[in-house]
């Protein structure tokens, strides 16, 4: 007995989404928060454990998938640092902004969750821990305090596998494994095609094996501020990697504060073509 958590998650599909429109994102983004909040009054619940605790709380996990897929659409390969760190630190801090906007809207329509008083979010450090300050930001701070907030906790990324594969775009935040191969699934093969390959993206996208895995955890930390959640992320290690080498992965983690990892995804011992050369 005691808080049995639930899983209320849903994710934008960046790459199907002009994310630099803000108000689309903001459309998009006000109508899942809305979507799963109302989960929460609607659902079957197997358990009184499961009801009693996604009713003090009201905890929803708005994600996202298509992260790789979104990048090459704005003409950003994976490696560029600074392009790619300036273009998600702004994208996701809207995400995040217009989220916490939306719950504070149902908040003012339906009341806000359980233990909103006396949280992070009515005090006003949850704000002040990412370093929220502008204008914008003191203006929902203030709405938040004085109206409440309707979910105690908000973003949370999936690793959205195999709904990525139904949407058509890349998985989670994770890059691409190849721009083609073949993907084994509860027994079936199935062909994986980069999303929108043509010429001009080919050479966008790069590989996941081939990227340094440390700029990977910078990227999930720039993402990690503005989510109050975690994010499931994967370490793609080749047969050069050593355990040493792993080791300092997670280090390097846990000192950029992300609060979680996923797998670490070896790659295949076989001998395998070169897709730049079978192009």
């Amino acid at each position: 007995p005691g808080d049995f958590v639930e899983c209320n998650l849903a994710s934008l599909t960046l790459g199907n989404i002009d994310v630099n429109d803000k108000e689309e994102l903001e459309e998009v983004v006000s109508t899942i928060v809305r979507a799963l909040d109302n989960v929460i009054d609607l659902n079957y619940y197997p358990t009184p454990y499961a009801k009693v605790t996604n009713k003090k709380y009201r905890a929803i996990g708005l994600g996202t998938s298509g992260y790789h897929h979104m990048l090459v659409k704005n003409d950003i390969k994976w490696s560029e640092e600074d392009a790619h760190l300036d273009f998600v630190d702004k994208v996701y801090e809207d995400i995040n902004y217009f989220a916490i906007k939306a719950s504070n809207e149902i908040a003012k329509e339906k009341g806000a969750y359980d233990f909103f008083e006396g949280s992070d979010w009515q005090s006003g450090e949850y704000f002040d821990l990412r370093d929220y300050k502008d204008d914008k930001w003191n203006k929902l701070r203030e709405d938040v305090k004085n109206n409440g907030l309707r979910n105690g906790y908000i973003m949370a990324i999936a690793p959205t596998g195999s709904t990525s594969i139904i949407s058509a775009t890349t998985a989670g935040v994770d890059p691409v494994m190849n721009r083609y191969f073949l993907e084994e699934k509860k027994g079936s093969i199935l062909p994986r095609v980069a999303p929108d390959l043509t010429p001009q993206t080919f050479w966008l996208y790069e590989n996941a094996h081939e990227l340094d895995q440390n700029f990977v955890i910078e990227a999930a930390a720039i993402r990690q501020r503005h989510i109050d959640q975690s994010q499931s992320i994967n370490f793609y290690i080749t047969t050069d990697f050593t355990m040493r080498k792993i080791l300092n992965l997670y280090i390097k983690a846990a000192k950029e504060k992300i609060k979680s990892v996923y797998y670490v995804r070896s790659k295949s011992l076989e001998v395998e073509d070169c897709d730049y050369c079978a192009s």
